[in-house]
């Protein structure tokens, strides 16, 4: 993939990570500290999404006082964790346990899901912890408004435009959040709550920016990337390399597709790696996945010769509604306005030119 899809999606997940809350976040709720907001965690766990399995607390396991909107029936997802002596264990489960609550600021509102936050870990957690807690909430909840703000702010045209560009802004923006965390929480807990994500996205970064890199070949880029793996925690290794050797897969499948391979002559493919029930699944998987594009693709086709009707923009829109209705069902209208988006998308950056 080029250069500058890479670059574009990358931002577009970026904003699209800012909007899950930002519209709702209500004014600054001031939570009292039971103690200090910013102590040091005792031995933090790190832990990469690969590693994240919420481990149940030595503490009694309480139910939510009240179902937040959207919440029932859910577990409450991360684990609040602490030491011999009773104080709050910083990891990446505490941050879970925090974003599950916050997920439902958008349908409760703010105080209703730090109220619900807050009786949860009542009924798991003693003194000193709670008061660790209900302080670290404080800085968290200052934290998610300055990050969502951070991240909502728009590329410049030239940005927009231009890959390398894109990178660079990309770069700031991490840097950026990264300042905007230690501002917030000591180096520990930010260690602790975002290492993880800090190191993952410093490898996304770093192989954009090989990528981009005009003086290496495509071995000297292979062999940079390496070493940026190499940089990663052992767990996170591990699934990105077997998420790369999945990728690799997928587009050895891609090509067969595309040559007019059989599905049998794609099966033996994908059987020299995989066992026979994941072959059948993958099968399956990209089965449906052909089909869907050859939807969307039959979509876009009929969009182009709708446009060019001469309909007035509103019958367009009622017209390019209808046809959606009738190419895919309701799960699948989010994927379609995704596609439409970065269609979008690249069609003004080959208008603005190289």
């Amino acid at each position: 993939m080029a250069l500058r899809s890479l670059v574009s999606l990358a931002v577009m997940a970026i904003g699209a990570a800012a909007l899950t809350l930002y519209w709702q976040w209500p004014e600054p709720v001031v939570v009292q500290a039971g103690s200090a907001s910013k102590a040091e965690p005792v031995a933090p766990v790190i832990a990469s999404p690969a590693m994240r399995q919420p481990a149940p607390t030595a503490d009694a396991q309480a139910t939510p006082p009240a179902l937040l909107p959207g919440m029932s029936g859910t577990e409450v997802d991360g684990a609040l964790r602490t030491d011999s002596a009773g104080n709050l264990q910083l990891d990446l489960a505490l941050r879970d346990y925090f974003d599950y609550f916050l997920s439902a600021v958008d349908q409760a509102g703010l105080d209703a899901s730090v109220e619900a936050l807050l009786a949860d870990a009542g009924g798991r957690l003693q003194e000193p912890a709670l008061g660790q807690l209900i302080g670290l909430l404080g800085d968290y909840l200052e934290y998610k408004r300055a990050s969502l703000a951070l991240l909502q702010q728009p590329l410049s045209a030239h940005q927009q435009a231009q890959p390398q560009a894109q990178l660079v802004a990309l770069q700031q923006a991490f840097d950026n959040l990264a300042q905007l965390r230690r501002s917030h929480f000591s180096p520990g807990a930010v260690e602790a709550l975002f290492g993880a994500e800090e190191a993952y996205s410093r490898y996304i970064l770093g192989s954009l920016a090989v990528l981009a890199r005009e003086d290496l070949s495509e071995q000297g880029k292979a062999a940079a990337q390496q070493r940026l793996r190499e940089q990663l925690p052992a767990a996170m290794r591990a699934s990105e390399a077997r998420q790369s050797q999945a990728q690799m897969q997928q587009a050895q499948s891609e090509r067969l597709w595309r040559e007019g391979a059989s599905e049998e002559q794609v099966r033996q493919s994908l059987a020299l790696t995989y066992d026979p029930s994941t072959v059948e699944r993958l099968l399956l998987e990209q089965r449906n996945e052909r089909a869907w594009q050859q939807r969307y693709s039959a979509y876009r086709e009929q969009l182009a010769t709708l446009r060019s009707t001469g309909l007035s923009p509103a019958d367009q829109q009622h017209e390019q509604e209808r046809l959606r209705q009738r190419l895919f069902d309701a799960a699948d209208q989010h994927r379609v306005d995704t596609y439409d988006a970065i269609a979008a998308k690249q069609q003004v950056s080959e208008t603005a030119g190289p």
